[in-house]
């Protein structure tokens, strides 16, 4: 083998494992970990509320996930969108359970989660859709999908939304190749049988509804092409059901003071939830 292309698959091997963060995140999530290691919990939704709550306040920023040239892993702590935040918050629970966890462990969870399978391997690796997202974690052993077993509506649709605004991408725009290879993923989801909660019964108490505190709440939508517009966990105040999120109408991380009933009845494009549990 000549130096040349060894150097090449070293340099393909680095591109694979690099992860982009500071030292304050590093510092911060080490920090999380070993408060979680210093607690007991009753229920594993404690531990991963452990986390959601230890993030509220932190400023909300889309678009952190796109600001390189090349797919890498991104880890933030100091601003999240409503996805990012879900994303650290799951990987920290998983990772809190090894023994002495540490950043390491954190940034593999992560990635694990993030990506097709695991492996970052390019902008159509990531699980952009949270349809494909919720797939690949349930497939993983991660999650479980539990939106079906209450009350809950059908929506049939054909997940196309990147190929077909690909200018709203930054990734995608005039990048043929790359729309194409998001076109491949796409037609997976075509004529999908989408379970989603309708927004009209979630003004419902608690024992009739499949939501527990700490599932993951992924608000639904009737805009062609697409399935979720936003995310964030579950949170039961008072017999009625919040969520607790990154919100960029606040610009921030918080537990939403309306009822998850009150925040989607005036939104046209919501129609509902869907409810992932950890495993």
């Amino acid at each position: 083998m000549t130096n040349k292309i060894l150097l090449l698959l070293v340099v393909a091997l680095i591109n694979t494992a690099t992860v982009f963060s500071s030292k304050t995140d590093s510092l911060r999530i080490d920090s999380l970990l070993n408060a979680s290691s210093e607690r007991s919990y009753k229920m594993d939704s404690e531990r991963l509320l452990f986390f959601a709550k230890s993030f509220i306040g932190t400023p909300y920023k889309g678009g952190t996930l796109d600001s390189g040239r090349n797919e890498t892993l991104i880890v933030r702590t100091d601003s999240l969108d409503c996805t990012t935040y879900v994303e650290t918050v799951l990987a920290l629970y998983l990772s809190s359970f090894k023994d002495n966890p540490g950043y390491n462990d954190f940034s593999e969870a992560l990635r694990y989660i993030r990506y097709r399978g695991g492996v970052t391997d390019g902008y159509a690796s990531r699980l952009h859709y949270f349809s494909d997202w919720a797939s690949d974690n349930e497939k993983k052993g991660i999650l479980r999908e539990v939106t079906q077993e209450g009350e809950h509506d059908v929506r049939i649709c054909s997940l196309n939304y990147m190929t077909t605004h690909s200018n709203l991408y930054r990734q995608l725009k005039d990048n043929d190749s790359l729309i194409s290879e998001i076109s491949k993923v796409e037609k997976s989801w075509i004529d999908y049988k989408m379970p989603y909660v309708p927004k009209s019964v979630l003004n419902s108490s608690k024992p009739d509804l499949p939501v527990e505190d700490g599932d993951i709440l992924a608000l639904t939508t009737n805009i062609s092409g697409l399935d979720v517009l936003h995310l964030g966990f579950a949170l039961w105040i008072d017999g009625r059901l919040h969520l607790l999120h990154a919100s960029s109408l606040h610009g921030k991380v918080i537990i939403d003071t309306s009822t998850i009933f009150d925040y989607l009845k005036n939104r046209n494009k919501h129609t509902g939830i869907r409810v992932l549990r950890v495993k």
